[in-house]
């Protein structure tokens, strides 16, 4: 990845296309933690690509090419987000399923659903760690949060999701 990020920063936009081909489920997976709306999710992403695009050059480490693009497009999502939440209307559960689309060529439908209820910080870290590899060090990062805040946060998540759900706790 590093070598394409190297030539994306010299002009070459095969090696720009590639880097976001890399990473397009997984830019699609984080927004749909932060936006239900898919215009709102492709609008972000859209707004991503076009900003690490025209930035590419500022990035000092080739290494961390997508925790920087991750970091942009949560701000996108952001910025997104806080438009909208004047608009947002709050649904029963089996009312919201309607509106919930199931893209079939993403596999992680099931966990998507097992996190609807979190809030979208708690959605965002599991995201990060599970579907995409992060490191809690590397998430702390991403949110600009403490990584014992992370942690906290991930190990809160998880006893929500057993009480949900009705898990077992295994330590």
């Amino acid at each position: 990845m590093e070598e394409l990020v190297k030539r994306a920063k010299n002009k070459d936009e095969k090696a720009f296309d590639e880097l976001i081909l890399s990473v397009e489920k997984e830019m699609y997976l984080i927004a749909k933690t932060r936006l239900y709306n898919d215009d709102d999710i492709a609008d972000s992403i859209q707004e991503t690509i076009y900003l690490c695009y025209k930035n590419i050059h500022k990035l000092k480490d080739n290494k961390l090419f997508k925790t920087w693009l991750i970091k942009i497009l949560i701000n996108e999502c952001n910025k997104i987000y806080k438009k909208r939440r004047k608009y947002n209307i709050s649904f029963e559960d089996k009312e919201f399923e309607k509106y919930i689309k199931v893209e079939e060529n993403y596999e992680n439908i099931d966990f998507d659903i097992l996190i609807r209820n979190l809030d979208t910080e708690e959605k965002t870290i599991l995201t990060l760690y599970y579907c995409s590899g992060y490191t809690t060090k590397e998430i702390s990062k991403i949110l600009k949060k403490n990584e014992n805040t992370i942690r906290s946060k991930m190990a809160r998540s998880k006893e929500k999701l057993r009480k949900q759900y009705g898990g077992k706790n295994n330590g």
